[in-house]
Parts: structure tokens; C-alpha cells; sequence
């Protein structure tokens, strides 16, 4: 395993944590948490970081064959966790018209990126925006003499999203939003009304159980960005994409995205119980981060 200097703190809350212990097992690392209910799970060692076998918490919804199917397609080829495979299984089952996605947050284009598989493998057109400009300078780099892919830097707003789209040339009816700002996500897909993405992943706050309806306050939200107040949960979430005409249809196994499709989709998903793709029955608890902090139902979270 490669290790850097700043490793330090996510060693210390891995081995020295009152939520749980840690051994090496089988060249892994096995945590066992202290919480009786929950069961020990493996850390795989990896090349930049520590990843796990992470576990569907409601098992029960594994038997809805649509939820069974998305979670063996969850694959990352540039996403952060299993968003590329997903998406894949998704856009394999809806009429794909425009083969147009926007993202947002967009970072460097490349790392941790839903757009980018689509882009560079599949010839998708983009509309990528990123605020941060030391991102956006590799962005554009990435980016640099292609047609079909505008990229911008700029802050998404309720107030400006729908201009910034319109003048970017989005299609009204284009098939792929991903939304990652990690501060007004919520507000800014609720400001978005001159728009219908056929799909929309949206990063929640998983630490807040599922049936809890919990938005951060807006002019707080960059500042509780990164702690286990950040953000919004599944069921804001839900709700919201209800009042929007979406329905939420999977969550993947990280507990970090939520995928919803629009209603006009669900005609190309025969035979789904749509009333089994709940909040409650899709909620996966934080498999993600430092054993830090320990505010999600899973003793996991945020430092």
C-alpha cells in the first residue's frame, strides 16, 4: 500500500477509534465494530486510499430485480464509486436522443468525473462546469480544441442555472445531470425548472437515517460542507424529485449517490414495483471515510 505523509489521522481513526477495532486478516484489514448490530466487514488495501466489500443495508430491496441488477453493475472507470456502471445500466434502458450530460461540480475532468467514461469512451457532447479554478485549469487542459464538450468556470446557483444551461445550448430534454457542489446541491436541482434530464445523480447526506427530511440551511451551506451536516438527506431528496415529477430508483453501495428518472422513463422499465424504490428501502448508511466522528446509524461518517 502506498502511503504519504498525510496519512497519519486516516490510520489513527482506523486502528485507535472508540466505534470499532481493527485487525489484519486474510491481507486485509477486518473492522469490527463494537456495535453488536452491525457486522464485521474487510478493508481491501488499495493504491491511493482504503476501499471496502460494502453491504446493502435494507438486503430486503436485493429481491426487487431492478435494485439486483444496478448493484452488480456499479463500476468505476472515472467515477469516485460505482456511478459509470449504473449509469450505463440506466442509459442501456431509455431512448438516448442527444447523448448530452452536465456536471457540476466537474473538478479536473478526469478523477472521480461521471462524465468522462461517457465522454471519451461512448463520444458524448458535455456541458461541465467547475467554480474552483485550480480544477478548472486542468479541466480545460483536458478539454482543450474538443467541439462537442463547453466547459465552464463558474458557481451553480438556483438563480443562474437555467441561463447558464440555456447558454451553454443544453437540450431541454437531455439525458444526464450530475450534481457534486457539496453545499446548495438541493436548492440548485429544485431551481432548475426550464430543464428535464432524463437521469439526475445527486450526492446525500447519508449519516441522516432515512426517514429523518433534513436540507441544510442555505446560507450555511458552504460552511457545513465536508461535516455530517452538510447537504440534504435521501428523503429531502425524495420528495423533492416527487414534486419534480422523478422517481428515485437506485442508490449505490458507497451511501454517497442517489439516482433518479424522470417519470416519462419509467414506461422502459417494465414490470418494476415502483412502490418498493423508497427512501427507506433504498437508504445505504456511509461506507465511505474515516471511522470518525461515528454520527451515522452505522458508526461511520464524518470526522
Amino acid at each position: 500500500m502506498k502511503v504519504g505523509r498525510t496519512d497519519g489521522a486516516l490510520w489513527e481513526a482506523y486502528f485507535h477509534h472508540d466505534a470499532g477495532e481493527v485487525k489484519v486478516e486474510q491481507a486485509m484489514f477486518k473492522v469490527r465494530p463494537f456495535d453488536k448490530k452491525q457486522s464485521a466487514y474487510f478493508i481491501a488495501p488499495g493504491h491511493n486510499g482504503m476501499t471496502h466489500k460494502p453491504q446493502r443495508w435494507n438486503s430486503n430491496i436485493l429481491q426487487n430485480p431492478l435494485v439486483s441488477q444496478l448493484q452488480q453493475a456499479e463500476k468505476a472507470v472515472y467515477s469516485q464509486h460505482g456511478e459509470d456502471g449504473v449509469l450505463a445500466t440506466l442509459l442501456g434502458k431509455i431512448p438516448v436522443k442527444h447523448k448530452f450530460i452536465v456536471e457540476f461540480g466537474a473538478h479536473d475532468g478526469v478523477n472521480m468525473s461521471n462524465s468522462r467514461h461517457l465522454i471519451k469512451d461512448k463520444g458524448w457532447s458535455a456541458f461541465l462546469i467547475e467554480g474552483d479554478k485550480r480544477f478548472y485549469s486542468k479541466l480545460s487542459n483536458v478539454y482543450k480544441g474538443e467541439s462537442t464538450v463547453k466547459i465552464l468556470n463558474s458557481f451553480v446557483t438556483p438563480e443562474n442555472i437555467n441561463q447558464l444551461f440555456t447558454q451553454a445550448g443544453v437540450p431541454a430534454d437531455f439525458e444526464v445531470l450530475s450534481i457534486d457542489i457539496d453545499s446548495i446541491d438541493y436548492y440548485v436541482w429544485q431551481g432548475l425548472t426550464e430543464f428535464t434530464p432524463k437521469i439526475v445523480v445527486i450526492e446525500y447526506n447519508s449519516v441522516v437515517p432515512p426517514d429523518v427530511e433534513y436540507i441544510v440551511e442555505r446560507d450555511k451551506a458552504i460552511e457545513l460542507s465536508g461535516t455530517s451536516k452538510e447537504g440534504a438527506s435521501l428523503l429531502a431528496y425524495d420528495r423533492l424529485a416527487r414534486e419534480k415529477a422523478y422517481q428515485l430508483i437506485y442508490t449505490e453501495l458507497s451511501g454517497a449517490n442517489a439516482f433518479f428518472i424522470h417519470d416519462s422513463c419509467k414506461q422502459y422499465f417494465p414490470g418494476v414495483d415502483w412502490s418498493e424504490l423508497t427512501a427507506s428501502n433504498l437508504y445505504q448508511a456511509p461506507q465511505f471515510g474515516e471511522l470518525a466522528g461515528g454520527k451515522a446509524v452505522n458508526g461511520r461518517g464524518y470526522s
